[in-house]
């Protein structure tokens, strides 16, 4: 039992509460034979199997199985530990535990459900003077958050009077209290106060047993701070408070997964289009206690952080914290610096939830993070990060996991697994042990010889490496690209990623889909896939001079055909013989700086 009670507490609590009027304030239940009957809360069914006996303040499922008394329906229900669930069965049927109460904890109690009552009574003002002020109404308007929302969530307002809470609390409730909430604080000689938060969108920062125990509150316009939270109080700690908690408890499904984005904002977006399992860190870093919180109702997180350095930055951060606390951790990346208001705003639900089907693993966002200080193509980088990764990778404490790191890396460098294996597993290495999850390594496509019927490979390698890193070839590099023939529909499609980094910096292709042709854009996806793996192996200095070969072999051919049909042979012949000057010339350059044929 929680040290906060003695006795048995359990038993008093039960005997205050009847079952069927519990449950019936949850779902319909009617009355058949001497027990009640509905539909089951906890699975989805179309035939009533959920019985609730009166007698035996008892329910049993014969759908799911699922089975107990008031205390474990509501820990279930309501995601709660079974000493939480009776704080929450006394709240709801206004049943006084301080009996129970230990020592100290007795008066404890007590004040902290004064303060509770105070923090709900200043909610329920901020909630209602939200009607009378049509600018913040418009601005919710304009954030795209409905009156459903702002129901949901409990938003309200504080005007730009200097103590309108204050004067309202003040004959209920003493300033010392309203000041040990964070609620007023005193002027610079303690001769009076003033409210905390003036001109704001409140936001009621709610617990998991649906106790109001802080605010937060943000600026219309761009005035800093943009956001101001509550200070910790007795009832209050940013460590151990996630927003949203208390609403995403319930919208889990049996994956049993929490999203977690940076602010209230995302939260309210996520929750707004359909994704109420999120919840957000209150203006404070990812902690220890936050993660156990998580580890309390979800057995997957899922980080969602905002796109740009700041947010990459907090993303690693969080997935160290939440090592070795929960199991299963996953990275939503939405790139073009956008957070998941944004995103959502832009592409839709439909889209984000794309995003959480193919959230990749945190050791794969450590390892892509790390990739990008890195030229693989270098042999010193190359080494360099591949020292850093297996420190990565030596991390994980599942060895099938190791394993298949150890074979991506091998796959990616062109490195021999074994000696990866090495790095990874130490002193726990086995010479004889075969690592990664192939039988054999997989066979790294190699670049074929210099042929016409190999042109179209060499361009969907050219044009994969060009919608990465257009932006580190030189011009002379560009130029004699610009010079190809591209086959067929390859040549559209350069034609358009050409014109497409005229106006844009990086790549977008969620922009391609909506605006290119269909038969461009699928081309170009299926290249960028196909390649992506292989973008940074690729030696473009290699792909170019062996796609010049290939067009002054097609040249050659050319004037090859127009001496059949042209009399001025020698002029045709002297152009042919400098075609072939120059293509043994590109060759022996090729050579010297050691190109693969």
């Amino acid at each position: 039992m929680s040290n906060r009670f003695e006795g048995n507490i359990f038993d008093y609590i039960l005997d205050q509460v009847n079952i069927i009027d519990l449950i019936s304030s949850y779902i319909t239940i009617e009355r058949s034979g001497k027990n009640y009957k509905g539909l089951c809360p906890f699975h989805n069914e179309k035939t009533a199997s959920f019985i609730v006996s009166e007698e035996k303040q008892l329910y049993h499922c014969f759908g799911c199985g699922a089975a107990g008394n008031a205390i474990t329906f509501i820990t279930h229900h309501e995601n709660l530990d079974s000493i939480d669930a009776v704080e929450f069965l006394a709240d709801k049927y206004n049943v006084d535990l301080s009996q129970f109460a230990k020592g100290g904890n007795q008066k404890n109690a007590s004040q902290h459900a004064k303060y509770y009552g105070i923090l709900r009574d200043a909610a329920i003002f901020f909630y209602k003077n939200l009607r009378s002020h049509p600018e913040a109404l418009n601005y919710l308007e304009r954030r795209g958050i409905q009156v459903d929302i702002i129901k949901q969530f409990g938003i309200g307002f504080s005007s730009e009077s200097w103590a309108e809470l204050l004067k309202s609390m003040e004959t209920k409730y003493s300033r010392e209290d309203l000041e040990k909430v964070g609620l007023i604080i005193p002027n610079k000689d303690n001769t009076s106060y003033y409210d905390r938060f003036r001109n704001r969108i409140m936001f009621p920062i709610i617990n998991p047993k649906g106790k109001v125990i802080g605010f937060g509150g943000r600026v219309m316009d761009d005035s800093l701070p943009k956001y101001l939270n509550s200070p910790e109080t007795d009832v209050f700690n940013k460590s151990q408070t996630l927003y949203g908690l208390n609403l995403a408890k319930s919208n889990m499904s049996d994956k049993k997964q929490l999203i977690i984005a940076e602010g209230y904002m995302d939260v309210i977006a996520l929750h707004t289009y359909g994704f109420g399992n999120s919840v957000a860190t209150l203006g404070t870093a990812l902690t220890a206690d936050h993660g156990r919180l998580m580890r309390r109702y979800a057995d997957e997180v899922i980080i969602c952080y905002d796109s740009d350095f700041a947010g990459q930055k907090a993303t690693l951060r969080s997935l160290d914290i939440l090592h070795g606390i929960i199991d299963k951790v996953k990275v939503i990346v939405l790139g073009e610096n956008m957070d998941p208001d944004d995103f959502l705003k832009k592409y839709g639900p439909e889209k984000f939830r794309e995003k959480i089907d193919t959230a990749i693993s945190s050791t794969e966002y450590k390892l892509n993070h790390l990739m990008q200080g890195y030229n693989l193509n270098i042999d010193e980088e190359k080494i360099e990060f591949l020292s850093k990764a297996v420190v990565i990778i030596s991390d994980l404490t599942n060895a099938f996991e190791k394993n298949l790191y150890v074979e991506k890396l091998s796959d990616l460098l062109n490195v021999s697994r074994e000696l990866i294996a090495k790095e990874v597993f130490k002193e726990n290495y086995r010479a004889n042990t075969h690592y990664g999850f192939h039988s054999k390594p997989k066979a790294v496509e190699s670049i074929p010889r210099i042929s016409s019927d190999k042109k179209k490979y060499l361009e969907k390698q050219l044009l994969a490496y060009y919608t990465q890193n257009h932006d580190k070839l030189h011009q002379s590099q560009i130029d004699l690209i610009k010079a190809f023939h591209f086959t067929d529909n390859l040549q559209l499609i350069f034609d358009y990623i050409d014109l497409y980094f005229k106006n844009h910096a990086d790549l977008s292709i969620q922009h391609i889909i909506e605006n290119a042709d269909l038969s461009i854009s699928t081309g170009l996806i299926e290249i960028i896939h196909g390649h992506i793996d292989l973008v940074s192996e690729i030696d473009i200095d290699h792909v170019i001079s062996n796609l010049v070969l290939l067009n002054i072999d097609e040249e050659i051919e050319q004037l090859k055909q127009m001496l059949k049909d042209n009399d001025d042979h020698s002029s045709i012949q002297k152009q042919i013989q400098q075609k072939i000057i120059e293509k043994q010339s590109l060759t022996i350059k090729m050579r010297q700086n050691k190109f693969k044929n």
